[in-house]
């Protein structure tokens, strides 16, 4: 039994064709229409309605409240109808005995559970963190769906965390997961003699590969950060959801696709004559609430590594 990989990354937004155009005419990606037929989605969780974008071997799923109520609704009220990052679904190969683990270890669920399908857990036992266990299922998207090649896959999901120690528990001893020791850095505070990074924040940076993607979980390590404000502001439990970094093997082409599709990017890169190997950056208030850093960089060396 094991945590198998990332299963798909749920956000929240007011409008869906909106979303549809961001992920399509600015990532490259195409909706799952065999799963989620447009334009009228599917039903999903807590009364909304879903909409599937794949992304190498998981999706985004984008869901559009359908009442005023439910916990989708409030959180999208709470971000002036931006939305963005709710939820993150993680697989298992045997499902009833991990969320028994996890239970084992003091994590609650929330509701009623057949003990088979999808659960939700409780934030309140998971740092503040909205995370959903699924079982795993064979997830093969049709070429007719998998987008114009912009992007290939879900390089990692970042999280803020306020304390290195406490992350590193939850997700190395409550979860079961390995780290990669080989990725984790910046642990000795701001390196003076490194580039600062696109939004200029120290983190200690811990990496967990799971599946074909990462979930990275940045520390800061100083106080006047936009990090450091956001998890003063929003980590209260202990971690926030900050970002998707999207796997483009060529970022100017992504970045030449995102800007004329109204993305705002933060910041620039180098030229391609420059460089090939580039990280970017995009703003959440025209990416559906979501920070974005599209990039292409090589993985870590205990990325191929079992994860438990």
């Amino acid at each position: 039994m094991a945590f198998t990989r990332v299963h798909h990354v749920g956000l929240v937004t007011g409008d869906l064709e909106n979303a549809r155009h961001i992920l399509v005419d600015g990532f490259g990606l195409s909706v799952d229409e065999h799963r989620t037929p447009w334009p009228q989605g599917k039903p999903g969780y807590d009364g909304t309605t879903i909409v599937e974008f794949p992304i190498g071997e998981l999706y985004y799923e984008i869901a559009k409240p359908n009442d005023t109520e439910s916990e989708p609704a409030q959180h999208l009220a709470a971000t002036n109808g931006r939305g963005g990052m709710y939820y993150v679904s993680i697989a298992s190969d045997n499902i009833a005995a991990d969320v028994q683990g996890l239970q084992s270890r003091g994590i609650k669920i929330k509701g009623d559970w057949d003990g088979k399908g999808p659960v939700f857990l409780d934030p309140t036992t998971c740092l503040g963190l909205r995370l959903q266990v699924t079982p795993d299922e064979p997830y093969y998207v049709h070429p007719y769906y998998r987008g114009n090649g912009t992007v290939t896959g879900l390089a990692h999901v970042g999280l803020a965390g306020r304390d290195a120690e406490e992350s590193r528990h939850f997700w190395s001893e409550v979860f079961g997961l390995r780290e990669d020791k080989t990725s984790e850095r910046g642990q000795e505070g701001p390196e003076p003699d490194r580039p600062a990074r696109a939004a200029n924040d120290p983190v200690h940076i811990l990496e967990y590969a799971i599946g074909g993607t990462v979930l990275e979980i940045s520390h800061p390590t100083t106080t006047d950060s936009g990090t450091a404000r956001l998890v003063a502001q929003r980590a209260t439990m202990g971690e926030v959801f900050h970002h998707t970094a999207p796997f483009a093997p060529d970022v100017h082409r992504f970045i030449e696709q995102a800007v004329p599709a109204g993305m705002e990017q933060i910041g620039s890169i180098p030229p391609r004559e420059v460089t090939t190997r580039a990280t970017a950056w995009f703003h959440p208030r025209a990416c559906l609430g979501m920070l974005l850093e599209p990039w292409n960089r090589l993985p870590g060396g205990d990325h191929y590594s079992p994860s438990s």
